[in-house]
């Protein structure tokens, strides 16, 4: 999954549907076809960030996981 901001495939995911790209330091959520952007404040709240939907892309299906056995 990239961000939604800055396209960087370094994110890490926070809670169920909550997500935090480590490159541009936004969290976003998506649910329904619906991203919210977030921006993380000084003192570790956040504050949405109002965007129009067509105004960034994203990717809403997780990359596919690659499993191998162990030995």
């Amino acid at each position: 999954m990239n961000c939604p901001l800055c396209e960087a495939r370094d994110v890490g995911r926070i809670g169920r549907d909550r997500y935090y790209c480590r490159e541009c330091c936004h969290e976003w959520t998506k649910g329904d076809g619906v991203v919210q952007i977030y921006e993380v404040l000084s003192d570790g709240s956040v504050a949405r960030i109002e965007t129009k939907p067509e105004s960034f892309s994203c990717t809403l299906t997780p990359l596919p996981v690659v499993r191998r056995r162990a030995g």
